[in-house]
C-alpha cells in the first residue's frame, strides 16, 4: 500500500483556519474594540463596558448617560471613524445599551 500525501501551504492553511466564522467573528471583535479604543481616547474608553460587533451592527455598552447621549448625536461620525480605522466599512449601525 502507498500511502497518499496531500501537502499545503501553511499560509493556505492558516487562513482556512483563520476564516472559520467563529474564530473571524472573535479576531474581528478584537480589532473592533481596538479601533473604538484608539478612536475614542482613554477617558471615553474607561466608561464603555463592551465593544461588540454582530451582523454589521455595533453594540456598545456604556456606564455614564452624559456619554451615551454624546454618541447618539455623532453616531454617524464614529461610523465613519471606525470604519476608517479598521479599513473596511463594515459598520452600518450603532445600538447603545
Amino acid at each position: 500500500m502507498k500511502r497518499i500525501r496531500k501537502t499545503e501551504r501553511i499560509n493556505v492553511m492558516l487562513n482556512d483556519f483563520m476564516n472559520q466564522e467563529k474564530i473571524s467573528d472573535g479576531i474581528f471583535n478584537v480589532k473592533i474594540n481596538e479601533a473604538w479604543k484608539k478612536s475614542v481616547g482613554k477617558n471615553i474608553y474607561k466608561y464603555t463596558k463592551s465593544v461588540n460587533l454582530k451582523d454589521n451592527i455595533l453594540y456598545i455598552e456604556v456606564d455614564n448617560p452624559i456619554l451615551k447621549q454624546e454618541i447618539l448625536y455623532s453616531k454617524q461620525k464614529i461610523i465613519d471613524m471606525l470604519n476608517e480605522e479598521i479599513n473596511e466599512k463594515i459598520i452600518d449601525k450603532i445600538i447603545l445599551r
